[in-house]
Parts: structure tokens; C-alpha cells; sequence
């Protein structure tokens, strides 16, 4: 009997871990959405063609996604903040991606990460992770269609632990493939300079692209001006509002401050970030849900400045009123 006991007290811990995981699925509901997402909007994959080339990026109105390739991200409840692939983004008129990267367990190669989670290639946790080439490969895929786009990639290393040296080798070795399809200038391009190719933006040190590498903005202090400023070469700059530990009712006054307040400009690229982790325990889909609502009701004027609004969850709709703004 008190062998039985003793076999019974090394399994209760293991019995209470997956009854604690079936209840989290029950009130959270399940780790992975059908994976549907929003639907596609054909109208808005050529909406840059249109517009006059010789402006510089910093001027348009554009679209972008935060934590853009999270659409399989485990657990999701905490860490999804997509629910479309990069393609499918492309398609919907979104052109500015938020790109986090981390080693692999070779060392080697690229995959895409969010905090502690990795980005897999389909819904299940154990999945393949989703590679960094496979996101270049499915963006100049786009690119190919329709030559007339440009896409940004603002590139960040997500993990302290891994070398940042090897990240950075990595990123340029793949742009050294094909240096043609790729903008690394240190100034803003315009947009002829940037047709057809991808702009790399880099949230680490090197010499090839934009140096979008701002401060972080984790702090949940609520400030009257929630915008900082980051050089990106001797004459031009960053305006940031990247304040994710606000809750909802702070940060959409801080994401209207910034949209009525706008430096965008020749020299002056604004980055709006509508997302939110609003605490300890984030659910990125249902603040998002409260936040897309909150600017789905915000008039926007036409011809009005706005630079780069990032979302999450980000639908169609929402980038066919930002692009519609141009």
C-alpha cells in the first residue's frame, strides 16, 4: 500500500500541471486560433504604385504590424499578436513588418521568435520553426508581383543570450545574396529608390541600413508627450510611441496624441504602436480588439501626415483607412 502511495505522490504533481493546463484552455480558449485571420483585401496590394515616387518613406502614411510573424507562436494566449501570415499582411496593404530574430540551436541560422516564444510554420507546438529566409523568400515573392511596393523590415535580435555579431552576419549575409532586391542606406529612401525592394531598418549596431535601434519604452509611466526621438544619421530621426506597458485606457490617448501631433516628415519618420501588454498577464487579442475598435472611430484626414501605424490583429480595413489617408 505505501508503495502504491509513493508512485501516486511522484504522479500528482504531473496530474495537477495538465488539469491546470485544461482549465487555462477552457477560460482561455484554445492556444491557436482556426488560423483564418482576417480576410484578404486584393484592393490594397498595389495601393503604393499609385503614389508619387519621388517621396521620401517618412511622408507616407503607411500600415505595419507589430510582432509580425506570430500567426503560430506558443503559447498564443500571451504571445500571439497576428493572426494572418506575412503573405497575406503583404496582400492586405500592410508594408511596414516588425521582425524579431534569434538564434536556432545550430547557431547558425535565423528563426522568428517573440520574448521567450518561437514562431512556428504551422498550428501545432512542436511545428517547424518559421525561419527568417522563409519570410525574405514569401516578401520578394510579393515584391515580384508587384514591383511597384516596397516593404520595410525593421530587423530586431529578440534574445540577450545570443551574439549579436552572428545575428548581424546573418541579416547581411542574406542581403549579400541578392544585394539588388535590397535598400541599405543609411537615409530615408524615397519611394523610387525603394520599389521592388525590401528597406532594411536594424535594432542593433552595424553599417548596412536605417538604425531604427530606439530605447526601449517597457516602463508604464504615463507621460504627457509619450514620443521620443532616436537619430538615425546626423540629420535625420525617429519619433517613437512604443508604449506597451500601458493599459488600454492610457494608451489610446497616447496613440491619439501621436497621430494629432505627427512629425513625419522628409527628415522624420514616426512609428505609432497601437499595441499593448497592459500588465503582467497580456492577452495581446483582446486588447487589440479594444485598441483596432479605438481607431476604426478615429477620423483621420486626407493628406494629413500619420508616418507608420503598427498593429495587432491587423486587418484589412484597418490599412485601407491609413492608405485611403494618402
Amino acid at each position: 500500500m505505501e508503495k502504491k502511495r509513493s508512485v501516486f505522490g511522484r504522479i500528482l504533481p504531473f496530474l495537477l500541471v495538465l488539469l491546470l493546463i485544461a482549465a487555462m484552455l477552457y477560460v482561455f480558449g484554445p492556444l491557436y486560433p482556426d488560423g483564418r485571420g482576417a480576410g484578404d483585401d486584393a484592393g490594397l496590394a498595389d495601393w503604393m504604385s499609385a503614389l508619387d515616387g519621388s517621396r521620401p518613406l517618412s511622408t507616407l502614411n503607411i500600415p505595419g504590424t507589430h510582432d509580425s510573424a506570430t500567426q503560430y507562436i506558443f503559447p498564443a494566449y500571451f504571445l500571439q499578436d497576428q493572426d494572418t501570415p506575412i503573405a497575406r499582411q503583404l496582400t492586405n496593404g500592410y508594408r511596414y513588418l516588425d521582425v524579431r530574430v534569434a538564434l536556432d540551436k545550430t547557431g547558425k541560422d535565423l528563426v522568428l521568435v517573440h520574448a521567450f516564444g518561437q514562431c512556428r510554420t504551422f498550428a501545432a507546438a512542436f511545428s517547424e520553426p518559421l525561419r527568417y529566409d522563409a519570410i525574405v523568400d514569401d516578401t520578394l515573392a510579393f515584391l515580384d508581383a508587384h514591383p511597384g511596393e516596397t516593404v520595410i523590415f525593421c530587423v530586431k535580435p529578440e534574445r540577450g543570450s545570443d551574439d549579436v555579431e552572428t545575428v548581424r552576419a546573418l541579416i547581411e549575409r542574406r542581403v549579400g545574396a541578392a544585394p539588388d532586391r535590397w535598400y541599405v542606406g543609411e537615409r530615408i529612401p524615397t519611394l523610387d529608390e525603394a520599389r521592388g525592394k525590401i528597406v532594411l531598418c536594424r535594432r542593433y549596431d552595424g553599417t548596412l541600413g536605417l538604425d531604427f535601434d530606439w530605447l526601449d519604452q517597457g516602463d508604464a509611466r504615463v507621460l504627457a508627450d509619450p514620443v521620443e526621438y532616436h537619430a538615425i544619421n546626423g540629420g535625420q530621426y525617429l519619433a517613437v510611441q512604443d508604449r506597451y506597458h500601458y493599459a488600454v485606457a492610457d494608451k489610446w490617448p497616447a496613440v491619439r496624441y501621436t497621430l494629432e501631433n505627427c512629425e513625419a516628415g522628409r527628415d522624420v519618420f514616426s512609428l505609432n504602436f497601437l499595441s499593448t501588454a497592459q500588465g503582467k498577464l497580456p492577452h495581446p487579442r483582446r486588447f487589440a480588439g479594444e485598441m483596432n475598435a479605438l481607431f476604426a472611430s478615429y477620423e483621420l484626414e486626407r493628406g494629413r501626415n500619420y508616418g507608420v501605424v503598427l498593429f495587432d490583429f491587423a486587418a484589412p480595413e484597418l490599412a485601407r483607412r491609413l492608405v485611403e489617408s494618402n
